[in-house]
């Protein structure tokens, strides 16, 4: 039914989305003075400028991978930690994916060949996820404009807000870090390939989860608007929402508390958005200190697996023997933990 329903797709719509962005090029373009180039470290810890669209990417990270018993089995495990009606949600989302792998091996056993036909295939398994995630960054720009423009009444139309913490869940879970974290946090080697074969779908399945949660505890956190006029610009990074909670140790890879939560995304330099179980900012507009920017900084860089991206090269240098630092730590716990002996 999928694929009957994706026949007219045109020649666009059947390119492939190979080079998959994880974190959205046209919010990187705040940090540019030239609405294309940043600067940004490379996996060397280099610094470099170039254009948005170079950085922030894995090819395929999105496409589609053969649904074996093996990763239908976590995906499902994983889908019933979620209330049952988000579990209903899960599964019609992925529903159209196991149809296809019908479709698909129908198509193979009867021999037939038709490039129009594969073609549409190919499309499915390489776009379907990316251009959620397009759809996702589409409808959270009303509230991202207002937001800039300092104008939080944007988020009043319940409609708005719901598709700004639907934005706001995938942005989380989407990014390389945040899967390589949870793919190394694995107990063996086996369970962290079929998280890794299944990350496409999973990925999203977090993000639905995320976003669906801050949306239902809108009410009971502080959602605040954070003014930076100090004279140090807030960076982003390739994990650009994170949890900056006073009481959370970098050292330590256990899960926070649901209290111990003050989640900060820098929509721009000069501007942060924070969703916060804290008291540290009251709800409304807020104005920073150049001590929080610097704190906010470091932590971005020390959760980031690759990229820091700023204004200036001679800010990054500053930041940048941070980066990767929260991976490596999670990697060395997990690995004392297989080596400890046994008693």
């Amino acid at each position: 039914m999928v694929l009957k329903n994706k026949m007219e797709l045109t020649p666009k719509q059947l390119e492939l989305k190979r080079e998959n962005h994880y974190v959205w090029a046209n919010y990187l373009k705040n940090w540019s003075l030239n609405r294309s180039g940043v600067w940004y470290t490379t996996k060397k810890l280099k610094i470099a400028h170039d254009s948005v669209k170079a950085i922030a990417k894995e090819k395929d990270l999105y496409r589609y991978q053969y649904i074996t018993e093996q990763h239908l089995k976590l995906i499902l495990f994983i889908s019933t930690q979620s209330p049952e009606e988000q579990q209903k949600n899960h599964k019609l989302y992925l529903e159209p994916f196991l149809k296809l792998q019908e479709i698909e091996s129908l198509y193979i056993k009867s021999g037939k060949r038709d490039k129009k036909v594969l073609a549409h295939i190919e499309a499915f398994k390489s776009n379907t996820i990316e251009n959620l995630h397009t759809a996702h960054e589409k409808a959270a720009e009303v509230v991202l404009k207002g937001l800039q423009n300092y104008d939080l009444t944007v988020l009043n139309d319940l409609q708005n807000f719901c598709q700004f913490m639907n934005y706001w869940g995938h942005q989380i879970a989407r990014t390389k870090p945040f899967r390589d974290r949870i793919i190394a946090s694995q107990e063996n080697e086996q369970l962290q390939r079929i998280y890794k074969e299944s990350w496409w779908f999973i990925s999203y399945m977090f993000g639905m989860n995320l976003g669906k949660s801050f949306f239902e505890t809108r009410k009971i956190d502080k959602h605040c608007l954070l003014i930076n006029e100090t004279e140090e610009d807030f960076i982003t990074s390739d994990h650009p929402i994170i949890n900056v909670h006073a009481s959370i140790n970098g050292n330590d890879i256990t899960a926070p508390s649901e209290d111990e939560a003050d989640f900060f995304y820098a929509i721009s330099p000069k501007l942060g958005y924070m969703i916060n179980r804290s008291d540290r900012f009251e709800k409304g507009i807020n104005y920073v200190s150049i001590d929080f920017v610097k704190e906010i900084n470091r932590k971005l860089a020390f959760n980031a697996d690759q990229y820091i991206i700023g204004t200036t090269e001679t800010q990054l240098k500053i930041y940048k023997t941070f980066v990767g630092k929260r991976l490596k730590i999670i990697k060395e716990i997990k690995s004392s933990e297989v080596n400890k002996p046994r008693i």
